[in-house]
């Protein structure tokens, strides 16, 4: 009997990819789309990258454990999140905005017994009368606070919308991609969009994909995926595949939008 020979196959190594969270939820969550975006990148790159796999690690401990542990190079390899100049300092981005521009524009869930009181809003001025909730670290609050606005902190995500049903604050700062979503979850409890307002950063706030510092092969892959994918459509056909992103884009087109500019400066060198 001949002797066993040992494989000299010189194929790449599987990719494996961790990412936070259980990897489970609705195909319209915007948690869904990243994984999916991600997803599409490693496959256009699969014939010359090689096979890969995405984990998923439900550490329970929210954004700012996600970015430490990305930092760190330990429990997770990539996230998903506004750019700032702090967070380019310490992680890698793929400058490729994820959202198309919709987190540069936001709407403001307002509950309903306050539309009156938000009509009357016409400048930037006007609108800094009313408090606004937001959680700790968001980009939003900080633009918020920045520019003089009254914050009122949440202790979870969730329970933002039910501190503004009952009236804790007066509004609440949303993407363009996340107020569709909003509405259809919240809306019993009494929460509209204010009608025809929104804001705009003077600076645009990019919400790309992020790894360590050091990761510069795991950088390269994803960002040529996304460039194949934005090349081929597919990119774009997963985006507007989002009934919520499809919703932001519409506003973007309604001329009786009154948008207001509000002062980025997380971005500026």
């Amino acid at each position: 009997m001949g002797k066993a020979v040992a494989s000299t196959s010189s194929a790449s190594p599987l990719l494996t990819v961790t990412l936070s969270g259980n990897g489970i939820t609705n195909t319209d969550d915007p948690y869904a789309y990243y994984v999916n975006m991600l997803r599409l990148a490693l496959e256009k790159t699969r014939a010359t990258d090689g096979d890969f796999d995405i984990n998923f690690h439900d550490h329970g401990g929210g954004i700012e454990r996600d970015r430490a542990m990305l930092i760190a190079g330990a429990g997770i390899d990539a996230m998903w999140a506004s750019v700032t100049r702090e967070r380019a300092e310490k992680l890698r981005v793929i400058d490729i905005d994820l959202l198309k521009g919709l987190n540069n524009y936001r709407a403001l869930l307002i509950h309903q017994n306050n539309k009156a009181r938000f009509a009357s809003v016409k400048t930037l001025h006007d609108l800094k009368k009313f408090k606004t909730g937001t959680g700790p670290y968001w980009t939003d609050g900080i633009i918020l606070k920045d520019n003089g606005f009254m914050l009122t902190y949440g202790s979870n995500y969730g329970g933002l919308f039910k501190m503004l049903s009952l009236r804790r604050f007066d509004f609440f700062s949303r993407g363009l991609h996340e107020i569709y979503s909003d509405l259809a979850a919240y809306g019993d409890l009494g929460l509209i969009q204010a009608p025809h307002l929104l804001l705009k950063y003077d600076h645009p706030v990019h919400y790309c994909f992020f790894v360590n510092k050091e990761n510069t092969a795991l950088a390269d892959r994803i960002e040529r995926g996304l460039r194949l994918a934005q090349a081929d459509g597919s990119f774009d056909a997963l985006f507007f595949s989002m009934p919520g992103f499809q919703y932001g884009y519409s506003l973007l087109r309604d001329a009786q939008q009154q948008v207001l500019v509000i002062h980025n400066k997380t971005n500026l060198q």
